[in-house]
């Protein structure tokens, strides 16, 4: 990324009177020390005489007095900042407290949000993250330089400053507007989240609410019931009530699951549409019925030997044979079947594939620009008669 002209005469007051003249003169002042920061500078009042002090500080020097100095000395319009050596004009509008107790960090945040209000590109403006990332850093050493740099450096990095956001005004402010909208589209977002908490707890108590009353209910019949049954006839009617109680359950759930459709669905129903969730249902019921298979029923065993025990057994060798019989082979966990599959394997892998044949008939073979592309990254699809279990 080229920079930008250094002679520039355009400078915006804002950014080069104000902001280039503050950081120079927040250098030139030192901070005052830490057993110092309980007192006001200009008055002299401390803590311990004023309970209620509260400080400010003036975005143009950064120099911390109590508010009752802030009023007394710019209540009627602009001054002088009372520090000795500072020749600062400033204006009540412009103090503020300090959010941070280093005033150098408060500086430099107040200098990263300006920078980010004028450059305020996201990643989605670049064509690739190299350049992305390049705009990243040129925004961070324009930054380190209006933070730590020297007077030279501060001003040519205010004119570069000032001179970006008189060429990308219109792309600075559709910036801002598109990330206030999307401000807006997430506390819309978090306040729907909040308002559907909110539904669903008074739900939860509306439902807990019900089913005390209708444990109360249920309660009371069953001790009418019992009451006013005949004489050895009290179990009949615990099972009509139980009866009546789980039928009762039974329309619960179905008017629940009735309701629950109807708000996924949205108050739409079309008919002959394929109900996703009984095909899930069948389907994980009949999975759960099916053994477990770690390899999704990819069959790694080959197809032109046949690998079973009782034929790996039949193979009979000298040196092979004691591996079957002694211990100190057998308790180890050694199995001899394990070395006849991998020399099955070896022996008889690349009998599927004939070089000759593809290197005499592979410019033939090439016949759409997929299968060049193919062929020239050696990714090709299909199946390969090959016994190759990875």
């Amino acid at each position: 990324m080229a920079p930008p002209a250094a002679g520039i005469n355009a400078v915006s007051v804002r950014h080069a009177s104000s902001s280039s003249s503050a950081a120079a003169a927040f250098v030139s002042a030192p901070l005052p020390p830490a057993d110092q920061d309980e007192a006001c500078p200009v008055c002299k009042t401390t803590r311990y005489f004023n309970k209620d002090m509260e400080f400010r500080i003036n975005t143009e020097c950064y120099h911390r007095m109590c508010k009752t100095c802030m009023e007394r000395i710019f209540k009627d319009g602009p001054n002088q900042c009372p520090y000795a050596g500072c020749h600062k004009t400033l204006r009540l509008r412009g103090f503020k407290t300090a959010f941070f107790g280093d005033l150098g960090v408060e500086r430099e945040v107040d200098i990263r949000r300006r920078v980010a209000a004028v450059f305020n590109k996201a990643e989605d403006d670049f064509e690739t993250l190299a350049d992305y990332n390049d705009y990243l850093y040129m925004v961070e050493c324009l930054t380190d330089d209006l933070v730590n740099g020297g007077d030279d450096a501060r001003r040519a990095a205010e004119a570069r400053l000032a001179e970006w956001e008189a060429q990308h005004r219109a792309e600075i402010e559709r910036n801002r507007r598109l990330a206030r909208e999307s401000d807006d589209a997430r506390q819309k977002r978090l306040a729907a989240e909040q308002e559907a908490a909110r539904q669903r707890r008074l739900q939860d108590l509306r439902d807990d609410a019900e089913e005390r009353v209708s444990a109360a209910r249920f309660r009371e019949e069953m001790l009418n019931s019992l009451q006013t049954a005949e004489l050895g006839h009290a179990s009949e009617a615990v099972d009509r009530i139980m009866l009546k109680k789980r039928g009762q359950q039974r329309r619960d759930a179905a008017a629940a699951a009735a309701a629950a459709d109807i708000l996924a669905a949205g108050g739409l129903s079309i008919r002959g549409l394929k109900d996703k969730r009984a095909a899930a249902a069948a389907a994980a019921a009949d999975d759960d019925d099916e053994p477990y298979d770690p390899f999704a029923g990819l069959r790694l065993s080959p197809r032109r030997v046949d690998l079973a025990s009782d034929n790996l057994a039949a193979y009979s060798s000298e040196w092979l044979d004691v591996t079957r019989t002694k211990h100190d082979y057998t308790v180890g966990g050694y199995s001899p079947d394990e070395y006849l599959t991998r020399a099955l394997f070896e022996a008889f892998s690349g009998l599927g594939v004939f070089i000759a044949e593809d290197k005499d008939h592979e410019a033939g073979m090439v016949a759409t620009a997929a299968a060049a592309q193919a062929a020239r990254t050696n990714q090709a699809g299909g199946e390969m008669d090959l016994d190759d279990p990875l």
